[in-house]
């Protein structure tokens, strides 16, 4: 089924001044389900939702209904079942469910039915109830679309918490059981590795901390960053559907997949009261000219769970730009105290150092990948057992991906040249 008035909808979307969007959770039959819809109190709505058990979203559109909430529920897009102009852009996009609700008397719950469009007769109970609300970025088009990116742009440039008041429906849809793998140990603290049965990848935890304190604020910043990469895989179901794409661009004409996201690989490189890091890679492709093929290391403070200002360890690790406002002149003492809001990169010294020390990998690599501009342009690194610093190349373009490579491996107590007064705060055996 088709509704050629959805088609007009769909692409022909409104930016607004301030929206909001009302979170639900509920069920549709026997299956558990979030539902996000703009506030039926604004006029014409449009959502998305998801079930729980898959994570994806699902776009729905407004029908117009005069006594009660009419929506229209889109089918993945392929070639027979979405119809495309001669440009390639699609016109009309399938329509599989329609939903008929209706809101109680307090506004707080939706109730009524969803149908499947191709077969009139059968039907299945839905149950809402309210669980949050948030209001959209300024300019946010009231879409299917415009409610997903508005989310997920907001998340990856971490403007607020991920938390169920600023996120509720992306907040929500972590609300399953994770799958625990065995204890480890790692110099006295102890973690283990959790996976959601939806993306499969497996994230750690922490378990306890060497020196008794609580691992709750180091847990919750692991939680939200394991959401996050959650976030970007269940955006690549999110490419089966038109209503998930600007002007028709990036849609999966196979149903979407997970884009390679369920084979993430993340290790733990260091763990104590103090410090926590660990390494994302693999390869994810969900649209786009090249895959994602990535090696980033990521170092947290674990009583704080905010990420550690690794200025705070070398005195020559500097903040290059504020985010946002690339032009500004950056102050260094503030960058220290937020650094995720600014971009970072290595001083010239410890260039320097690690230009000096490093020694090649494999005969005739190092000359293909150019490792001295490499090491000038893309200077990395983490911390290991044993209070060592692992000196890495990091964020190298899809074509020299290959020449990412661990360079040197130094123990920080026998580099106090290159250490900020403040380092034995984060390595306290550095006063030893």
């Amino acid at each position: 089924m088709r509704l050629a008035v959805l088609a007009a909808i769909l692409f022909t979307t409104t930016p607004v001044l301030a929206l909001d969007a009302i979170t639900y959770k509920g069920t549709l039959g026997r299956s558990d389900i979030i539902v996000e819809l703009t506030d039926p109190a604004e006029g014409m709505m449009t959502g998305r939702y998801s079930y729980l058990r898959v994570g994806g979203d699902i776009p729905l559109h407004n029908r117009d209904g005069i006594d009660r909430i009419e929506l229209a529920e889109e089918a993945p897009c392929s070639e027979t079942t979405c119809i495309f102009d001669a440009d390639g852009a699609v016109t009309e996009p399938p329509i599989g469910g329609l939903w008929s609700l209706d809101i109680s008397a307090d506004g707080s719950r939706l109730s009524g039915s969803w149908a499947p469009a191709d077969k009139p007769g059968k039907t299945l109970d839905v149950t809402l109830t309210e669980i949050g609300h948030r209001t959209l970025p300024a300019g946010t088009e009231a879409s299917p679309m415009g409610l997903a990116d508005s989310a997920f742009m907001q998340i990856y440039a971490n403007d607020a918490p991920f938390t169920a008041t600023a996120f509720p429906y992306d907040f929500a849809k972590m609300d399953v059981a994770l799958t625990e793998g065995p204890v480890q140990q790692l110099d006295g603290s102890s973690f283990r590795f959790v996976s959601d049965p939806r993306t499969v990848f497996a994230f750690p935890r922490i378990v306890a901390l060497a020196d008794g304190s609580s691992p709750e604020t180091v847990n919750r910043a692991l939680a939200e960053r394991h959401a996050t990469i959650n976030l970007a895989a269940f955006s690549c179901l999110n490419t089966a559907y038109a209503g998930f794409s600007y002007s028709s661009y990036g849609i999966s004409m196979d149903g979407g997949s997970l884009g390679d996201f369920d084979g993430e690989n993340i290790a733990l490189a260091y763990l104590s009261p103090t410090v926590l890091g660990w390494t994302e890679s693999g390869s994810t492709w969900c649209g786009g000219a090249h895959p994602d093929n990535h090696f980033n290391s990521f170092n947290i403070d674990v009583r704080t769970g905010q990420e550690l200002a690794l200025g705070k360890v070398f005195k020559d690790w500097v903040a290059t730009a504020r985010i946002g406002d690339y032009e500004a002149v950056v102050d260094q003492a503030a960058a220290l105290e937020a650094p995720e809001l600014y971009t970072w990169a290595a001083g010239q010294n410890l260039i320097d150092y690690v230009l000096a020390n490093y020694a090649p990998g494999e005969a005739g690599f190092a000359g293909e990948c150019d490792m001295d501009e490499l090491i000038t342009t893309n200077l990395g690194l983490r911390f290991a057992p044993g209070d060592k610093v692992v000196f890495t190349l990091e964020g190298l373009p899809h074509v020299i991906h290959a020449c990412t490579e661990d360079l040197l491996t130094v123990s920080l107590a026998d580099i106090p040249q290159l250490l900020a007064p403040t380092a034995s705060d984060y390595f306290p055996a550095l006063l030893e």
